[in-house]
């Protein structure tokens, strides 16, 4: 009796093949592509959104500051071409002034103890914007009525900025433009 013996040969499928390999790879790339842009993207627009309340909370602080002092006003003086553009009497002993100085919206208030008043720069600075923002072309137009009235409020225009601008994703610039009456 003759045994044969058969061989089989089989192949052996345990592998990956190249192809298999190239579409696992662009699959995975094009997944890590689309994560890491979402991501980018997320924190751009946190940026964004921080730089942009940053400007608004300085314009909220600054415009509800001058509004409280302005309205207690009794008297408006332009003071052209003094360094001080406009004065403000809160009271016939008290004036404030308002003024760019670096970069910032500077705020400084007088006392007048019986012998005239000191000159501004001599007063206390309160700086009303943050160290981030920076305030640029300020202009006090003081108002009158259409009765020649003097003293009824005064015109505030003036920038926020805060970043660079070829940073776009972190620089944001808003123009303050305002009437604030006396009461």
């Amino acid at each position: 009796m003759i045994i044969s013996k058969k061989i089989s040969i089989t192949k052996n499928k345990t592998g990956f093949s190249l192809i298999e390999i190239l579409v696992y790879l662009f699959i995975t790339s094009m997944l890590l592509l689309v994560i890491s842009s979402l991501v980018t993207n997320s924190f751009n627009v946190k940026r964004r959104l921080k730089v942009s309340d940053l400007v608004q909370h300085d314009t909220r602080f600054i415009l509800n500051f001058v509004s409280n002092r302005i309205h207690n006003v009794d008297n408006i003086e332009d003071a052209n071409p003094a360094l001080e553009q406009v004065l403000f009497y809160s009271s016939t002993s008290t004036r404030f002034s308002l003024t760019v100085e670096s970069d910032n919206l500077v705020y400084r208030e007088t006392h007048d103890l019986g012998e005239g008043f000191p000159e501004q720069s001599t007063a206390d600075p309160i700086i009303l914007n943050t160290n981030l923002t920076r305030i640029s072309d300020l202009v006090l137009t003081p108002i009158s009525d259409n009765y020649g009235n003097d003293n009824q409020g005064i015109n505030l225009n003036l920038i926020l900025t805060i970043g660079q601008p070829e940073d776009i994703y972190g620089y944001k610039q808003q123009n303050l433009n305002t009437f604030i009456s006396v009461r």
